[in-house]
């Protein structure tokens, strides 16, 4: 095979790579998923709306995970936290039976509890989780820093 040659197919070959991919991530989103992203506001501070009528994890689970925060439907309100365990960044989960927030990870070295503030309540996690507002308009929650 000639240089020319070679390089011609690998130019063809790359091309069919990127153009697969492309058209692979402009698939349709599950439904339930949430399809907006967080709109940049200045100093990079999250705000982001999702529509809580049509989001499968909040309808089935009473919770769900979006840009790093969890939200959660307590009765008619809604909380967001950050979604990382502050000990060694597990994810955490909502208990709505007891309205908090507890670590992923459950054996003896882990096993931290945040309130519905995000206050430790128990573990050994040294720090709170963060707290982001929330805004309820119609089906949409906006989920934003102040």
């Amino acid at each position: 095979m000639e240089r020319k040659d070679f390089l011609a197919a690998l130019g063809l070959s790359a091309g069919s790579l990127v153009i697969s991919s492309c058209l692979g991530a402009c698939g349709k989103s599950e439904t339930g998923t949430p399809t907006s992203t967080p709109t940049p506001t200045p100093g990079n501070k999250i705000d982001f709306t999702l529509n809580v009528s049509t989001n499968s994890d909040i309808n089935s689970k009473g919770w769900t995970i979006m840009n790093s925060i969890i939200i959660a439907r307590n009765g008619s309100n809604y909380l967001a936290l950050s979604s990382s365990c502050t000990h060694q960044g597990n994810p955490v989960t909502y208990n709505s039976q007891n309205n908090n927030f507890p670590c992923s990870l459950t054996d003896a070295a882990h096993g931290s509890i945040f309130d519905s503030n995000g206050n430790r309540i128990q573990g050994p996690a040294s720090s709170a989780l963060k707290k982001y507002n929330t805004t309820l308009t119609g089906t949409s929650l906006r989920v934003f820093e102040a």
